[in-house]
């Protein structure tokens, strides 16, 4: 079963002094609710799509487990929007399940720890920028959903010679990300010479996924949080924001960039 990415909705838009009805697609949100182990743990909004990349994702960027293959089983309900993970027996997946529970929420998540000091990265590859440009130039005029919509958020993975590899829509930029991890962990694409491209804006938790996936290096044409800037920072992530038209900025890895 494949849900809908949009429906339909009737409007009446105002034109030339005139009220007129008319009919326009809008993003579909669902409420999707993931067990671990047998046990309720968290229901999030998502666009009900490629729900086994994004929970294999979420895991992944919550710092869950390091890899796709801690996961012994995963059985994804699209009926009832409910996904079911069994996570291997490890000490390791046990403390991390226990260390999330810590966080607190207020109206967003904020986190009381942080990631080891193991994934502070010492090497950075290096990026073309023009292929960065080109790249984001792609990326942002791939989307037919959001063409349609301009209701949901992108993200994708490019190599570093430009050549798109992965690309995901979504309502929320959080979901976006999970999914286009959880996609090359699920099809074993490694990330080390790989990028992550991103329409929104990063934030803290942007930073801790991008930080807990291992991967090296982040675009979005959007722009950072300072929290956001100190992980990205202190944890070694090539970073460029507000890549768009011909032009961006350059938070972290700024010797890494070919010019």
């Amino acid at each position: 079963m494949t849900l809908p990415a949009n429906e339909k909705v009737l409007l009446h838009e105002y034109r030339e002094g005139r009220l007129v009805e008319v009919e326009l697609p809008f993003s579909a949100e669902y409420a999707l609710t993931l067990n671990i182990n047998g046990s309720p743990y968290v229901t999030m909004a998502c666009s009900g799509n490629d729900l086994r990349e994004h929970v294999t994702g979420y895991l992944i960027t919550e710092g869950i487990i390091p890899a796709a293959d801690r996961i012994a089983r995963l059985e994804v309900h699209e009926k009832e929007l409910t996904v079911d993970a069994f996570l291997v027996n490890d000490r390791m997946v046990s403390e991390k399940l226990e260390q999330v529970k810590t966080i607190s929420a207020a109206g967003g998540r904020t986190r009381k720890w942080l990631p080891g000091e193991e994934l502070v990265r010492t090497h950075l590859p290096e990026v073309n920028a023009k292929v960065i440009l080109q790249a984001m130039s792609d990326f942002l005029s791939y989307s037919r959903e959001h063409e349609a919509t301009h209701g949901v958020h992108s993200a994708a993975l490019y190599s570093l010679t430009g050549e798109r590899l992965i690309f995901i829509d979504e309502i929320g930029r959080h979901n976006a990300i999970d999914k286009v991890i959880g996609r090359a962990a699920i099809q074993g694409i490694g990330l080390e010479d790989k990028m992550i491209c991103s329409t929104g804006r990063i934030s803290s938790e942007i930073a801790f996924k991008i930080i807990h996936a291992r991967a090296p290096v982040l675009v979005t044409r959007a722009s950072p949080t300072t929290l956001s800037i100190e992980l990205l920072r202190r944890f070694n992530i090539l970073t460029v924001i507000r890549a768009v038209k011909g032009r961006f900025l350059v938070v972290n890895g700024r010797e890494r960039i070919i010019r």
